[in-house]
């Protein structure tokens, strides 16, 4: 058995339009008339969130990232170094 938090919020964009919206697995200790921050990009209101960032993937998402250019890069050097020794070897022309 489960249970989730089920909240409707409601907030005024920046040029004065009142939206609301519904989000599922909010915290349990926000009440009814709790102030929270809403994050929603200007041009898509309709996908705002009142849930915090998640640090931990963000962190993950990165370390991510930084291995996959880690690897490129390696891929990359090891290339050049293999063509440079071919090249040398080969008398400066490439078969």
């Amino acid at each position: 058995m489960r249970t989730t938090v089920h909240h409707v919020y409601e907030f005024t964009t920046r040029d004065g339009r009142t939206r609301r919206f519904e989000e599922a697995d909010g915290p349990a200790t926000v009440l009814e008339g709790d102030f929270v921050t809403v994050r929603y990009l200007a041009e898509q209101p309709h996908l705002a969130t009142a849930l915090p960032p998640s640090r931990a993937r963000l962190a993950v998402g990165t370390g991510f990232g930084l291995a996959f250019l880690g690897v490129c890069i390696a891929f990359c050097s090891v290339f050049i170094v293999v063509a440079h020794v071919m090249f040398t070897e080969a008398g400066g022309l490439m078969p």
